[in-house]
């Protein structure tokens, strides 16, 4: 049970990290929780775990919050501060990239001890990475048209499950799949297992979805009664 363990304080963190973060610093600080989530969930997503004895990469609650706080943006700020958002995250991970790749091309020194770690974790991230923010900006832009649209329909305060669950929901079955596509279509794993990856990670990813919107409606609770730090 210990990852089982581990995996409950680490949602519980997260997403605690993420409301403080609006807190004191509203959505300027989700702005930055989306940018440094995006490359965080990139890294985390090389990591492969078993939960509940199934074999699931890291990253889902990450990924989690980044939809969260995006809703959480759309919500109350409107789609256009959302839509900025998701294209932040996109350009933070491009970046990240970008830097790292250009860093490993560096000859390392007799007395360097961190090219081979490097060249571990960064050496194979251009494609997941491609395969993650490519099926990121998709899945977010779906995710903002999605709750938008259902806002239109359900657009009171207490009915913020309705727009979460439904736009995470929807959007995550389109971001999963381009993900699991891109990232490992063609590769060593057999398709059996591919698919074995794209049904557990939708599932984590719709289960964190469902435990999250608690998170929300603390942090449109905290807005409502203006104890959040708007610096803009």
């Amino acid at each position: 049970m210990y990852n089982e363990l581990l995996g409950l304080g680490a949602f519980i963190g997260t997403f605690l990290l993420m409301v403080l973060m609006f807190r004191f610093f509203g959505k300027e600080g989700l702005y930055a929780w989306v940018a440094m989530g995006t490359i965080i969930a990139n890294i985390q997503v090389l990591k492969t775990v078993d939960i509940f004895t199934i074999s699931a990469t890291l990253g889902n609650v990450m990924f989690a919050s980044i939809y969260l706080a995006t809703d959480i943006l759309n919500d109350i700020y409107g789609r256009k501060v959302a839509k900025k958002a998701v294209w932040l995250g996109f350009s933070s991970t491009l970046i990240m990239i970008i830097v790292m790749q250009i860093s490993l091309a560096f000859k390392p020194s007799d007395a360097d001890i961190a090219q081979t770690a490097l060249q571990s974790i960064f050496g194979v991230v251009p494609r997941i990475a491609f395969a993650s923010i490519l099926a990121y900006i998709i899945g977010q832009h779906i995710d903002v048209f999605i709750f938008s649209t259902i806002r239109k329909i359900f657009s009171s305060d207490r009915t913020f499950y309705i727009r979460a669950y439904g736009s995470t929901a929807l959007s995550s079955i389109i971001d999963t799949a381009l993900f699991v596509l891109i990232a490992f279509y063609g590769g060593p794993l057999p398709n059996s297992v591919i698919l074995e990856i794209f049904i557990t990670t939708y599932l984590l990813k719709l289960l964190a979805t469902i435990l999250n919107v608690p998170f929300g409606y603390w942090a449109k609770s905290m807005y409502r009664r203006e104890k959040v730090h708007d610096h803009v």
